[in-house]
């Protein structure tokens, strides 16, 4: 990967276990989570999404309030590019829309800033 994530505005969170995100409307996974932030997610996947497109996803966060939470957001393609290995694309997405739930949910897995 080239891009420059210096120009993050939100901290990030990276995903230490397999975590699929699911288009809620196809059932297909479109990758697997990378990061997450509060504004946005990266994912790793063994397709180059369509320029722009727009997505209500589902995935599970792990260890919120004691258990897993289903996070249902809406999401919208910013890049993507070829990973190193054949087949798999990184892709960077702009969450478009979330309940306050989810939107708490997020945070809490997240944490506080590094400083």
């Amino acid at each position: 990967m080239n891009r420059d994530f210096e120009q993050r505005r939100a901290p990030r969170k990276h995903a230490n276990s397999p975590m699929p995100i699911v288009d809620g409307m196809t059932d297909r996974v479109l990758g697997q989570l990378v990061n997450l932030s509060a504004t946005g997610l990266m994912l790793l996947g063994s397709h180059a999404p369509r320029s722009g497109a727009v997505h209500q996803v589902t995935f599970m966060l792990p260890g919120i309030r004691q258990a897993e939470y289903r996070a249902e957001i809406g999401i919208q393609e910013q890049w993507h590019e070829p990973a190193a290995v054949a087949g798999q694309f990184w892709s960077g997405y702009r969450i478009v829309a979330a309940s306050d739930d989810d939107v708490r949910a997020i945070d809490e897995w997240i944490g506080p800033p590094a400083d």
